[in-house]
């Protein structure tokens, strides 16, 4: 029968994509670490890893097997530490998803201090605007903003945010402040490629589809304020990620209160099956306390 020391060693295998680099950081032989994995496919009577001498990669079976066990591993340390039994809880691999502005504003400028108090953890980001998900794409973690989907995600609230409306002081001069739905219709926008049409309420208070008038888009939210402060068009952000923008003036709010879906909330979202641990319990205290004073 298998033991746990061969599941470790299959995690590690995995989490440094080759047995080489597995031995290394289990201080083993290359040997050893080929013989667990081979005996623990042995013993499942089936392939867990495709490996060649250059990378390894897994299987269907061993994507499936590595998705629990991992989160068992992960369990069982968590209370070998709580019982005194091991004296580093915090190590692995976590890989997080998140928005380019979450990343770049808030969490790249703490990152080393994140590091230096957990050095045996491994993190593994995943920067983009697109919708990932979780579960199909192996993410441990997710921050997203904005309104929840019943996704089947365990969710917990990180901080309030609301969109708003903005633009470039350059822009304003050069093409005026709008004051109705009908001027705005008339300005451009730049935009992520799912922002093209927007709810917003008009002077009367109802609420109408805006179709915001393009003349490029851009798949990144980063790049997209770097174009509206160039004065390229009026853009919808998150108001916590141009706080900064807004103080020193290179973006003003227009046209406060028009939005009718302007809450975005900031969430910290894992899958519905796994297990807490203390890595993922650590990565949220540190996302907490990023957005502390926003």
């Amino acid at each position: 029968m298998y033991s746990i020391s061969d599941l470790e060693t299959f995690i590690a295998v995995v989490e440094n994509k080759g047995v080489l680099a597995a031995a290394r950081e289990q201080r083993l032989s290359p040997a050893t670490v080929s013989h667990r994995l081979s005996k623990l496919e042995r013993e499942l009577s089936t392939v867990l890893v495709f490996r060649d001498s250059r990378r390894v990669r897994l299987s269907p079976a061993g994507e499936v097997f590595y998705t629990r066990v991992g989160a068992i591993i992960e369990a069982l340390h968590d209370a070998e530490h709580i019982i005194g039994a091991r004296s580093s809880a915090v190590n692995g691999l976590l890989r997080v998803t998140m928005p380019p502005w979450v990343f770049s504003k808030y969490v790249m400028p703490k990152l080393t201090q994140f590091e230096e108090a957990y050095p045996d953890l491994k993190l593994d980001f995943l920067i983009t605007d697109h919708f990932v998900n979780v579960v199909d794409d192996a993410q441990d973690v997710a921050i997203r903003v904005g309104q929840l989907n019943d996704s089947g995600l365990l969710s917990r609230k990180l901080v309030n945010n609301t969109r708003i409306l903005c633009a470039a002081p350059s822009y304003i001069e050069k093409h005026g402040t709008p004051n109705n739905l009908t001027q705005l219709g008339e300005h451009n926008w730049v935009c992520l490629p799912w922002q093209r049409q927007l709810k917003l309420f008009d002077k009367q208070g109802k609420i109408k589809t805006f179709n915001a008038k393009t003349r490029f888009t851009i798949s990144n939210s980063d790049n997209m304020t770097q174009a509206a402060i160039a004065g390229h068009g009026i853009a919808i952000k998150s108001k916590i990620a141009i706080n900064d923008e807004l103080n020193d003036g290179s973006l003003v709010e227009i046209m406060p209160e028009v939005m009718a879906k302007s809450d975005a909330p900031v969430w910290f979202l894992r899958p519905q099956n796994s297990l807490t641990t203390r890595k993922t319990d650590v990565f949220y205290d540190f996302m907490k306390s990023l957005f502390i004073n926003c």
